[in-house]
């Protein structure tokens, strides 16, 4: 189990350092690509077979900060759709498993907010599922030279960033069944 744990830090890892380069280079939707990292980070922290280096507390407000950002986002737009209601459930999905005390294999039980944790787990699967469809879906045809030259680029590519979540989604899907 040593071994999958190992990979699935690694790849949350990797995406987290994709969203921080995204934050560097393309330098738009700061909030999202930062909430993306720290979730990565976060994550890959969690999963790490070597322990994680940084203090529960540290990481519960990284993500209370994000649900406040993010669910002000929501509130102000009126509507739970988008970006920013999925970073309101994969703030409060990484806060529950916090509280579970981190990651697969935990020993302290949920209770009740094992049904919760089961019903994150399942709208992990389906957002997974989401991110493969838009990683495989051909990319529109973009007028001009100029459009296609911005797409070439890897981070601005939409296939890239699809992917990236479909790793972030499918590993906190099996943290969250890891917790209950």
């Amino acid at each position: 189990m040593t071994w999958v744990t190992g990979v699935l830090a690694a790849g949350c890892l990797a995406v987290g350092l994709f969203h921080i380069a995204r934050l560097v280079v393309l330098r738009r939707d700061v909030a999202s690509e930062l909430a993306h990292a720290a979730m990565g980070a976060g994550m890959a922290a969690m999963f790490s077979p070597l322990d994680d280096p940084v203090p529960g507390p540290v990481w519960t407000l990284v993500f209370v900060l994000c649900l406040a950002w993010f669910g002000g986002a929501v509130l102000r737009s009126r509507t739970f759709g988008g970006d920013a209601g999925h970073h309101v459930v994969a703030s409060g999905a990484m806060l529950l498993v916090l509280a579970a005390g981190h990651g697969p294999g935990t020993t302290r039980t949920l209770g009740m907010a094992s049904v919760v944790a089961l019903g994150l787990a399942g709208y992990f699967a389906w957002h997974t599922l989401r991110c493969a469809d838009r990683c495989r879906r051909p990319e529109p045809a973009a007028p001009g030279a100029a459009r296609a030259a911005v797409r070439a680029r890897v981070l601005e590519a939409p296939g890239p960033a699809a992917a990236a979540q479909l790793v972030t989604a499918a590993a906190m899907a099996v943290m969250l069944l890891g917790t209950i």
